[in-house]
Parts: C-alpha cells; sequence; structure tokens
C-alpha cells in the first residue's frame, strides 16, 4: 500500500489551481479550454482542468472544440483570447508542445519545450513572461538538480503565486529539503573560520550564534553549573584552590563581583532591590525630589542599554519617567517603580527579601505576611525548603525590635534561598513557577546577576568552563552534562526546538512588523546576520553561495507554510544536538483553524521526519480526529516493537493529561520508491522530497 502524506507539502503535484481549489486566473496567463457550451453575445461555458466556468469569446467558436486560450481580461466577466486553432486530444504531446510554443511565440528549445510538456501534462496556467524566466532557470540548473526536481519546484511557485526568480526558486527547492540542515550549517561555521574577508564583529556574532544553535541546552547546562559551583563555594569539605578556581569562573562570566573573594563572596550579594528601584523609593519617602529627577534621568539613560526589554516596554517607562518628572507626585514616582518591577520580572520571594533591609518597623508586619505567602507558593520550592524558610521568618517576629538582628535573620533566609534553588536547578532545569521563572532565574536575582541578559551570561558560563584545565571543573561539566541528560523529556526537545527556532530566526520578518518586538534581539539572530553577511561585498563567493544556501532554507519553510483553502499547513526543519550527538527533524503540520483564527487542536495531522543515530531514518505519522490520536511508525529496525511497547503507556498517560486519548501506536517498514539510476542527472533534492513518500 501506498505510504499515507502530506501531498500539499512536496513538490509533488498537489491539490493545486487545477484540482479541486477554485480557478483563480490573472491577465496574461495561457491555459488549455474545452467549450463545452455556447450562449448568446459570445458568452460561453468553458472547461480548464477539471472546472468550467463562463467567459467571454473574443471570435466564435464551436462547440466540442479545444484551444490554447489568454487570460485577456478578468472584469467583470473572464475574457479569452483564442491562440491556438483547435486541438484534438489524441494528438502527439510534442505535437501539442510545438502548437503551444508557436502559438505563444517562444523558442523551441529543449528547456521550453519540458517546460510546456509539464505545463500541459498538469494543466497549469502560465503566462509567457513566467515561462521565459522558468526557462533561464531550466539553463542554469547546477548538475545535482535534475529538470524534474526543478519542474516541480517551478509547479509550487506558480500554485504559491510566487516570482519565478533564483531567490525564490532555491528556496522552495531548499525548503523542501528533509535533510542537509546541519551539514550546511557545519560548512558555514568552518568557513567563518577560514574566511578572512568576514569583518571580525560580525564574524564573532555569526559564531556565537550557530555555538547557540548546536547547543540547545545551554542555558539549562549553565543553570545545573551555577547551582553545582554555589554548592561548591558554600561547602565545607571543598578545597580552597578548587573553591577559588570556581569563583574565578563565576566572576568572568559576570555572575559575582570583581572584588568578591572566599571570605565575602556570600556578603558581597546579599540580596538588592534593583539599584534604581531602592533609590527610587528612598528618595521618594523622605520627599526629595530633586534627587528622584536624577535618578528618573539616569533610569531613562540606562533603558537604552537593556536589550531584554522589548520596545513597548521600554516605551511605557519612558511615559511614565515623563510624567513623574513634569509632574514630581509620589503617586507618579511609584508608578515608574511599578513599571521597572514588572518588565524586569523581579520574584516577589527577591523583591520581598530585599525590602526587609530598607523598610520602616511599621511595615515589617505587613511585609512578612506577603513574603510567607509568596514562599508558600513558590512551586520550585520543596515542602521542606519551605518548612525552613518560614521557621526562618518566625525569628523577624520575635526579634524585630532590633535592626541588626532582622539583618541577620534576612542574611540567613538569604543563604537558605540560595541553596534551595540550587537544589531546584539541577533537579529540575527545565520547570517554570507561576511567574515563569526557572530555579536558575532565581539563582540570578539572588546573585544580583544582570537577568536582562541571561542568554549571554549563561553562555559564557558555558564557555569559561568548558575552555578551564582544571580536571575538577571538568568533571564537574562531565557530571552536568550527564545529569542533563537523564532529565531529557519531552520538555527538554520542546526547550531545544524553541531555542533552536528562535536562534535561527525564521520568524524574523513577522517580529519586525510587530512594534512590541525587541528589536536588538531580534537583530541578534542568526538569519538577520546572514542577511547582513550577504550585504558585504569584501565577502568570499564561497561563503556568499553557503549564506544563501541558509537563508534560502529558512525561507522555503515560511513559503512551504500557509494556507489552503481552510486547511492551513506548517513546515519546520530543526537542527539538533543534544551532547555531541547531532540529528535534524523535519515537521510537517496540517490542520485548520477555528472561527477566532486560532489552532484547532481537535483535528491535525503532523509528520515527524527524523535521521537519529541508532534507529537511523524514521518516519512518525500521527493523526488526530476529535482528539483521538493513532501514530504510525515507519522504521526498518526490526526490534523497535519490543523497544517501544513499554513507552506506549508512558505517551498514553502524557496524552490524557491534555484531554487527548491514545487510539494505538503501529510500527511498520517501508521501501524507498525507486529512482531512475540512468538518468542524465543525480537528484539530491529527489531523495530528500521523496523521503517521506513511502511505499510499504
Amino acid at each position: 500500500m501506498n505510504y499515507p502524506s502530506l501531498t500539499s507539502v512536496h513538490l509533488q503535484p498537489s491539490s493545486g489551481p487545477m484540482t479541486g481549489q477554485p480557478l483563480v486566473l490573472k491577465q496574461g496567463q495561457v491555459i488549455h479550454g474545452t467549450i463545452k457550451q455556447l450562449y448568446p453575445e459570445q458568452m460561453a461555458e468553458v472547461q480548464i482542468g477539471g472546472q468550467r466556468m463562463m467567459a467571454k469569446l473574443e471570435i466564435p467558436l464551436q462547440a466540442g472544440n479545444s484551444h490554447y486560450f489568454q487570460v485577456s481580461g478578468v472584469e467583470p466577466d473572464l475574457q479569452l483570447k483564442v491562440i491556438s486553432g483547435p486541438m484534438t486530444p489524441s494528438a502527439p504531446m510534442s505535437q501539442q508542445v510545438s502548437q503551444l510554443l508557436e502559438s505563444m511565440q517562444l523558442p523551441q528549445t529543449n528547456e521550453m519545450k519540458e517546460l510546456a510538456s509539464h505545463l500541459l501534462k498538469n494543466n497549469l496556467p502560465m503566462t509567457k513572461e513566467q515561462m521565459q524566466q522558468a526557462e533561464q532557470i531550466m539553463k542554469t540548473l547546477p548538475e545535482a538538480i535534475s529538470s524534474k526536481d526543478a519542474l516541480k519546484v517551478i509547479q509550487k511557485l506558480i500554485e504559491l503565486k510566487l516570482p519565478i526568480q533564483q531567490n525564490t526558486f532555491q528556496a522552495v527547492l531548499q525548503g523542501s529539503m528533509k535533510q542537509g540542515f546541519t551539514e550546511v550549517l557545519g560548512n558555514l561555521q568552518q568557513l567563518l573560520l577560514q574566511d578572512d574577508s568576514i569583518p571580525p564583529t560580525l564574524r564573532e556574532q555569526l559564531q556565537n550564534q550557530l555555538q547557540m544553535i548546536n547547543k540547545p541546552l545551554t542555558l539549562e547546562t549553565g543553570g545545573i553549573l551555577l547551582a553545582k559551583m554555589l554548592d561548591v563555594l558554600s561547602s565545607s569539605s571543598a578545597s580552597p584552590a578548587d573553591k577559588l578556581t570556581v569563583l574565578q569562573l563565576l566572576k568572568s562570566a559576570g555572575m559575582m563581583p570583581k572584588s568578591s573573594n572566599l571570605f565575602n563572596w556570600n556578603t558581597a550579594i546579599q540580596p538588592s532591590n534593583n539599584g534604581f528601584l531602592q533609590q527610587l523609593s528612598s528618595a521618594s519617602q523622605t520627599g526629595n525630589m530633586k534627587e528622584v529627577s536624577a535618578i528618573l534621568q539616569q533610569v531613562k539613560e540606562s533603558l537604552q542599554q537593556n536589550s531584554s526589554l522589548l520596545d513597548s516596554e521600554k516605551l511605557g517607562i519612558r511615559q511614565s519617567i515623563t510624567k513623574a518628572t513634569t509632574q514630581p507626585t509620589i503617586e507618579n514616582v511609584q508608578a515608574v517603580t511599578k513599571h521597572l518591577e514588572t518588565a524586569l520580572q523581579k520574584s516577589p520571594i527577591q523583591m520581598l527579601t530585599a525590602a526587609l533591609y530598607t523598610t520602616s518597623k511599621k511595615e515589617i508586619t505587613e511585609l512578612l505576611p506577603q513574603l510567607k505567602n509568596a514562599i508558600q507558593e513558590q512551586t520550585l520550592l520543596t515542602s521542606t525548603q519551605k518548612e525552613e524558610l518560614l521557621q526562618t521568618i518566625q525569628k523577624i517576629d520575635i526579634e524585630k525590635s532590633i535592626s541588626p538582628s532582622i539583618q541577620s535573620v534576612v542574611k540567613e533566609l538569604h543563604n537558605q534561598l540560595l541553596k534551595a534553588f540550587s537544589d531546584s536547578a539541577q533537579l529540575q532545569p527545565f520547570q517554570e513557577d507561576k511567574q515563569g521563572m526557572t530555579a536558575k532565574q532565581q539563582l540570578m536575582q539572588i546573585l544580583n546577576a544582570d537577568i536582562a541578559d541571561e542568554r549571554s551570561t549563561f553562555t559564557k558560563l558555558v564557555q569559561v568552563t568548558t575552555s578551564s584545565k582544571s580536571d575538577f571543573i571538568q568533571n564537574m561539566l562531565m557530571q552536568t552534562e550527564e545529569q542533563l541528560a537523564q532529565q531529557l523529556d519531552g520538555k527538554t526537545f520542546e526547550t531545544a526546538i524553541k531555542q533552536t527556532l528562535q536562534n535561527l530566526g525564521l520568524s524574523y520578518e513577522a517580529k519586525l512588523s510587530e512594534n512590541s518586538s525587541n528589536l536588538e534581539q531580534i537583530s541578534s539572530q542568526l538569519k538577520p546576520q546572514l542577511l547582513g553577511l550577504l550585504q558585504e561585498d569584501s565577502i568570499s563567493s564561497t561563503t556568499k553561495n553557503v549564506a544563501e544556501q541558509v537563508v534560502a532554507r529558512m525561507n522555503g519553510m515560511q513559503y512551504l507554510s500557509g494556507e489552503n483553502g481552510p486547511q492551513h499547513q506548517l513546515i519546520m526543519q530543526v537542527p539538533l544536538e543534544f551532547f555531541g550527538k547531532k540529528t535534524e527533524a523535519t515537521l510537517q503540520w496540517n490542520g485548520r483553524m477555528k472561527k477566532d483564527g486560532k489552532i484547532d487542536a481537535d483535528y491535525a495531522r503532523i509528520l515527524f521526519y527524523l535521521q537519529l543515530s541508532s534507529i537511523q531514518e524514521t518516519v512518525i505519522d500521527m493523526q488526530v480526529q476529535s482528539r483521538v490520536v493513532s501514530v504510525t511508525i515507519y522504521n526498518e529496525n526490526d526490534n523497535l516493537k519490543s523497544l517501544a511497547g513499554p513507552l506506549k503507556s508512558v505517551l498514553k498517560n502524557g496524552l490524557s493529561q491534555h484531554d487527548y486519548q491514545l487510539s494505538g501506536v503501529f510500527i511498520k517498514k517501508y521501501a524507498k520508491e525507486q529512482t531512475n539510476t540512468n538518468s542524465k542527472k543525480t537528484s539530491a533534492s529527489e531523495l530528500h522530497t521523496q523521503g517521506v513518500d513511502i511505499r510499504i
């Protein structure tokens, strides 16, 4: 039997303009039609492909005859101009091709004949200009691309209503491939090391971004490393040499003050309500509006340096600052503080703990219940950890009349939070609390590290750790990766895919159109950086060619994703690497949208095309009907059924948690369709585009 595929995704004749979708014609297109019925005033019913429509003819014709027509107008009625005499359906294809090219005044080249033949067989409407453009592409095909593949790409360009140009041709061709993305990115990475024509700054940015794509779990790796390093600094059994090495690495990554040492590292990171927040609070309480105005100006200037805030967030803060400056009231200053707290995502526990340092004794009784409640609601902490923290807070109730003792208790609380979130960062690196914060982000706030630059900070920590020559540090890194590998689950892969897609910059153009987008963060993604690289005149042609392949691959995914009537489809190719093992996944989703514009999660068809190191080529076909899920896995491994057996219950339970019912998991073998080994060109893309067209 034939493998059930989403044919609209592939470069095969799909449900295009002639096969079920309403036919939309535009002026200048050439079509083949048959006169079915004549009406007064030169109106006629014409069958074009599988559809019939009313059209106005420029000259009288005879019913039953077939002709080539050129669309001369579409408003108010379809107007057709005859460009060929009556055609006999039984006439040889070569004769039909010659007559078509002659009637369109096109050259009788081999490429044009092949193009016209494909047009006739698939009933594709095409203008003279499109055929001329397509011929030029056919004449300049690389050896690795067959004319058969090229014709499928050209057909897809017509169906997608895209211009027939070299860049769109390459995009759809590259975007249809199921493999090779990792290889192309690897080639680009090698060229960046070798090509001296690339500006140093741009080279470093590209290398950093590719490194992040190669290691999508860098943030989680950095989070576990940070937690382990803090454990070492807090340990009484660790040697001073190891502690010093760890401290130097944390300082190099910007997670510890440069002035910190083994004796003061813990006191140097006492909780602090963001500098500006604390200063604003103190100045407004004393009524020193002159000082408030100066602080507000500093805040305004610092906004330009903050790459984590969205433009909309910066605008909101600037507007509240302007109001507080022109109308210096306590209420307006508090509005600025609220804006800053929201934008900086300060953890309630950290904010309340920090507030205990500066709050008056009268307000402590109001703060303590809030702090207790924040601890109780923190989902990243265990019951035991919460109980220990609450017991420490109780000491403040007893000793609140003596200010030094309050600070002493807060320091103790601070140390307990440091230990608790260090444990959480190692045991549940992917877990988020109700605020959407992870344990590693909580640790960064305790350390007063810049959470706004979380990505680069953790990346830097992983880099300096990896390059360390200390056996102790390398052993810690190995333990971290092993620990992370043991926690690989659906959440891990979700995180990896999200990070990879974000780092690639697939939605770069869409994000640019959003007013709320952070332009600085977007510009650091791979795609905009490659577009900048292609603008450099000094770049070698080899580097440019590879960069163009990567951009084409990403553009192709966008072109092949979109609406097809009520159906929507989405294509994503994701290069992934986990602890030295590389793979890539192609996902093809086909479903429908609800009236509110959201995806209908009750019905979908999802195809996963995977190249795995252990079980090799694997195709997963998942179908969802009324939230009932059936999964078919295609693979050549004889042992897959026994290996998959124990995992079915895990899948069933996981789906049920999201209100889906598993109907069954089926494992089958497949055999690829045979390709013609005698063709004049070896088709690299044919293997890719047919990778999921499988015959059992």
